[in-house]
């Protein structure tokens, strides 16, 4: 008797597996995404794993050296932090970002970094040949005989060749473009990203070099793809930026060997990507000191403060109905401190429309930086701006109350850093402060205290 063929049919979406076809899928609510595939067919009654007579014995934890855990610096003291420190031996990292922002620039970055350190890197290009590779690579200056240019797309080959040319650092641009052959599947799919994933994982793990690979991210600013290649690489970096901007920013969403949210800022120049250390310039402008509308203050960036211009611009409509509008801040989070604003403090804000900005393009949704926004519209409102030297940190509650926020002192230290003399904040964070000398600290419970900040 002939035995029946099982089909897999798998969302490209979310690569949830189904038994048969349907138009819509319910796992990620996408329709004309579900597709039948090769590989990975989880309906069959056949085992898909034998039992090995040879594996490694498991060791006591306390008995691993610790120098099989030391990291490899990247050269890039702001790359390495992201990572939390630099590479881990065997760890599979995956930088996610827009066609065109620079993950093939930032792989040459730090292909430089790393070979005048004497490093050999391995550099696996299936978008491009190694002659177009290699223009960009004249272009840059990042010429030496330590970067080794392929452009195989077989995972198994890629494999074969890591262990063979034993390199400090791999790196595949893109996951997307890489096939099993064993497998059908035009590269891309589902089931083609999670097995050539797996087999670079395993090359990881088994030599203990590490990978960087890139890949591209959807409209909705996730990575193309199922979760589940997030969920087997050991970090995630999205690599962010408008590509008519000059600033580049990389942040750590997914980090088993550090802390995730932290952000390295780099600015695109004709040589290549540069390290921005000071990021007063990119985030906080002189040239909106002493003009309404325009407020200090600092958020959190995984292990690290960061220093931010929140501006708002409040202007009578014209319209039988007024607009919010956020580039950087929440927009709901906008609608809900302009009611609370309305409601009182008086100010008739549904007659006005509201738009609000965060300097230097940065995406920032944290609710101590609510103080900030209702600062920015009260000074824009009242066409009175900010004493120069003060700032604010703040979460403000649906009564207007201002609540207390995390890690007062980390944000202090980063805004004296930046010329701030006078803080703004939550009474609830006085008792937990240490004293700055040359800041002074006003602490605040209301929307209302807040008078003493304008001219």
């Amino acid at each position: 008797m002939k035995k029946k063929i099982s089909k897999t049919f798998l969302c490209q979406s979310c690569g949830q597996e189904f038994s048969r076809w349907a138009g819509k899928c319910e796992s990620c609510g996408k329709w004309n995404t579900i597709v039948e595939e090769s590989g990975g067919d989880r309906f069959s009654s056949s085992p898909s794993y034998k039992k090995s007579a040879v594996y490694k014995e498991p060791v006591p934890i306390d008995s691993i050296p610790s120098d099989d855990t030391k990291r490899l610096s990247s050269g890039l003291a702001e790359l390495d932090l992201v990572l939390g420190g630099g590479l881990v031996p065997g760890s599979l990292i995956l930088v996610g970002g827009e066609p065109g922002v620079g993950k093939s620039t930032l792989i040459l970055e730090i292909s430089r970094s790393m070979i005048s350190q004497g490093k050999k890197i391995l550099y696996i290009s299936g978008e491009e040949s190694a002659a177009q590779v290699g223009l960009r690579a004249a272009r840059m200056n990042v010429l030496s005989e330590n970067l080794l240019l392929s452009s195989e797309t077989y995972a198994e080959n890629i494999s074969a060749m890591v262990e063979d040319v034993s390199p400090d650092l791999v790196f595949v641009d893109s996951i997307q473009t890489l096939t099993r052959e064993a497998l059908p599947n035009q590269a891309g799919t589902v089931t083609q990203l999670r097995e050539c994933t797996q087999v670079l994982l395993e090359t990881a793990k088994r030599t203990g070099i590490p990978i960087l690979m890139t890949g591209h991210i959807t409209k909705d600013g996730a990575i193309a793809g199922p979760k589940v290649l997030e969920h087997l690489v050991d970090t995630v970096l999205y690599f962010e930026g408008d590509k008519l901007n000059y600033f580049r920013l990389l942040r750590a969403v997914k980090n088993r060997f550090g802390a995730v949210g932290d952000l390295a800022v780099f600015e695109m120049l004709e040589s290549g990507l540069k390290e921005v250390k000071d990021r007063q310039r990119v985030f906080i402008s002189s040239l909106t000191e002493g003009k309404s509308g325009s407020v200090i203050s600092s958020v959190l960036e995984g292990s690290r403060a960061l220093s931010v211009e929140v501006q708002a611009l409040v202007s009578r409509t014209n319209y039988s109905q007024a607009r919010r509008m956020a580039e950087g801040p929440d927009t709901r989070r906008l609608i809900l401190l302009a009611a609370v604003i309305e409601k009182y403090l008086g100010h008739t804000l549904s007659e006005c429309d509201i738009f609000g900005n965060l300097a230097g393009g940065l995406q920032v949704d944290e609710p101590a930086l609510d103080l900030a926004i209702c600062a920015s519209i009260l000074s824009s409102y009242t066409e009175r701006p900010v004493q120069p030297g003060f700032a604010v940190i703040g979460e403000v509650g649906l009564s207007g109350e201002v609540r207390s926020v995390g890690q007062v002192s980390l944000r202090l230290k980063e805004l004296k850093g930046v010329g701030i003399e006078t803080v703004f904040l939550p009474k609830g964070n006085l008792a937990e402060l240490e004293k700055i000398p040359g800041m002074e600290i006003v602490g605040i419970s209301a929307l209302r205290e807040l008078e003493g900040l304008f001219k």
